[in-house]
């Protein structure tokens, strides 16, 4: 009994070994196959980076005071010269208006000063004929010389009253500048109660309410400038001879998927990070979309050269092993891998310059299938891929 219980039992285990074997060898591998032609195939330059504006200003109040009003909030638009928040300016605005008021009163007096003036000057002209009368009549021997004196000390009298007006207007001017300064000064005081967007842009951020006591210096308000909003995005060093001013691009952002935007490269970084061995590239997005935010994630592709007839497959069907690349090739329903020269590569095609030929078919599993490729390995073929 115990010899027919071994036999049982080695009969299972060469079945098992059996059917194994079969499944691994004999079994075919599902597979979905690409017929290799020719079309357009674009370099692309990958790169993942992040949003940014031209410049981000942070804005506050020139002065302290209480927050009576505020205009705008996170994520509006705003112009420049916009009004975004105000003081409680009531105190500034009699200053203002009593400032206004100093002037008038001030101006008045210039024309008592400039009457002054004229008065005195026609006084001293007076004097200096009458002076000059004297003197020739004395000459004559009509006059004494007590005469001819008196009328010599009027007209020094009559000058010292021309200077002293003179001075008195120039002190008037001065003080009708020194008023018109305080004036101003007033109406500066004033406007730095009003905080005014210094360029067309978007709130980034709203950091006070009304009712709060803004500081001197304090940040109400983060505005990003939007005419010109760009992707920082990093790209591999390898590209870098590649890479230049004015190169299409396009943009997508995690926000929105399947979308992209226009843009063009700006600037290309000249400095590598140590650790990644990338560099930075900016490009400037054509038309920013409204919603759009500072810091947000964005990838890149940085479109090269083009090749619009060219042999290709796509770039799930190739794999890069030891330094080289290869695909596995439809040989009669077997699996055959072929190492092949590439040459323009886009996120989805790869140009192949030696290797294939147009026809050919090219394969690669099924997703979820758990066997694997082998040279030699017959193939099942599931799918057939554009």
């Amino acid at each position: 009994m115990r010899w027919r219980s071994s036999l049982l039992w080695g009969t299972l285990l060469l079945a098992g070994g059996a059917a194994a074997l079969w499944a691994l060898v004999f079994k075919p591998v599902p597979v979905f196959v690409h017929e290799v032609h020719r079309g357009e195939v674009q370099e692309q330059f990958p790169g993942t980076g992040s949003i940014e504006f031209e410049r981000v200003s942070a804005l506050g109040f020139e002065v302290s005071g209480r927050i009576v009003a505020i205009h705008a909030g996170q994520g509006d638009r705003v112009k420049a010269g916009q009004v975004l928040a105000s003081l409680d300016h009531e105190v500034v605005r009699a200053e203002e208006a009593a400032a206004a008021e100093d002037v008038e009163l001030v101006r008045a007096s210039l024309d008592r000063l400039q009457a002054d003036v004229a008065r005195a000057i026609a006084q001293r002209d007076g004097a200096e004929a009458h002076a000059k009368r004297q003197e020739d009549a004395f000459r004559s021997h009509s006059v004494s010389q007590d005469a001819l004196d008196q009328a010599v000390e009027r007209l020094r009298v009559t000058e010292a009253d021309v200077a002293r007006a003179k001075a008195a207007l120039n002190e008037g001017q001065r003080k009708v500048a020194s008023a018109v300064k305080q004036l101003e000064a007033a109406r500066a005081r004033l406007a730095r109660a009003k905080l005014v967007s210094p360029v067309d842009g978007l709130v980034l951020a709203r950091l006070a309410e009304p009712g709060d006591v803004a500081v001197t210096g304090g940040v109400i308000f983060r505005v990003g400038e939007t005419s010109a909003v760009w992707a920082s995005v990093w790209v591999d060093e390898i590209f870098l001879s590649r890479l230049q001013r004015g190169q299409p691009a396009r943009v997508f952002l995690r926000s929105a998927p399947g979308q992209s935007l226009e843009a063009s490269v700006l600037r290309v970084g000249l400095e590598v990070d140590r650790e990644s061995r990338e560099l930075v590239v900016d490009l400037l997005i054509a038309q920013a979309p409204p919603t759009l935010a500072a810091g947000q994630r964005a990838d890149a592709l940085i479109m090269g050269d083009r090749a619009p007839d060219a042999l290709f497959v796509p770039a799930a069907y190739l794999l890069l092993r030891g330094g080289a690349s290869w695909v596995w090739v439809d040989e009669g329903g077997k699996a055959a891998l072929r190492e092949v020269r590439t040459g323009l590569q886009s996120r989805e095609r790869v140009e192949i310059r030696q290797g294939l030929r147009e026809g050919e078919r090219v394969i690669r599993p099924a997703p979820g299938s758990a066997a694997s490729l082998s040279e030699g390995a017959r193939i099942s073929v599931q799918e057939a891929l554009p």
